[in-house]
């Protein structure tokens, strides 16, 4: 949409509004990379020169980032999730336009650690399935989670099967548990060294820490330790307070 010369307010000025409300709308997502100078000026009908000054404005004020050799992108602005019992990180993102991916970094069937054979209700010597993902959004790194599952619950689960339907969606197709609520600690932490490289962070950097036990039929399901990024996302807890009257 060309901008309009005649109105009381400068080219600069729409055209800084135009992308704003892109941002606002979701058009343009966080993670995203916007249209390069020369396509903005053919969109909006402007010169080099105010296309660059708004995305330098935008760029000072935190709504994008430039990346040498790649172009402009749209920030990650303190992703907040609300903290509940019906805990979804994917499902939140989703409702908040936010588009994020995984890259599965490693799934292998392995014999369970110790602290998992009680709360996993697993058998002497019952395998389980490590799967180790990093979650991305745009081409930015956002976090990194392994997921501890009983192997029965996802028996000739592959790679590829994961990779299109997630981790809960294929506990679903393998087994019928479908994933109703978590118990989730969450804490500070210093990044492991492995980790926070490939978090794109250097060593020991802050992050924040998920262990997230998730429950199906009255029994749990799966155990996740999750490491985010902390100036990336933030969350909230809300408490219902059943009581009329209190102080």
């Amino acid at each position: 949409m060309m901008l309009d010369d005649m109105l009381p307010v400068s080219l600069q000025y729409q055209l800084r509004m135009k992308l704003l409300e892109k941002i606002e709308k979701k058009v343009y997502s966080p993670g995203m990379k916007i249209p390069s100078e020369r396509e903005l000026c053919s969109e909006y009908g402007v010169s080099r020169i105010t296309v660059r000054e708004v995305l330098k404005e935008l760029v000072q004020e935190g709504y994008l980032v430039r990346k040498q050799g790649k172009g402009t992108y749209i920030t990650m602005r303190g992703f907040k999730h609300e903290l509940t019992s019906s805990y979804s990180l994917s499902l939140e993102m989703e409702r908040e336009g936010v588009n994020s991916r995984f890259e599965i970094i490693d799934f292998k069937k392995r014999e369970a650690p110790d602290f998992l054979m009680e709360k996993l209700q697993l058998d002497a010597e019952e395998p389980i399935f490590e799967i180790t993902r990093l979650r991305y959004i745009g081409d930015e790194p956002f976090s990194w989670e392994r997921a501890y599952v009983p192997a029965v619950l996802m028996k000739d689960a592959t790679n590829e099967q994961l990779d299109k339907e997630g981790l809960y969606g294929t506990i679903y197709r393998c087994s019928g548990f479908q994933a109703e609520e978590a118990e989730v600690d969450v804490g500070a932490a210093n990044c492991p060294a492995d980790i926070a490289g490939m978090l794109l962070l250097k060593k020991n950097s802050a992050v924040l820490q998920l262990l997230r036990w998730t429950m199906a039929q009255e029994r749990y399901i799966e155990f996740c330790e999750i490491y985010i990024i902390s100036d990336k996302y933030k969350y909230k807890y809300k408490q219902t307070l059943r009581q009329k009257n209190f102080f």
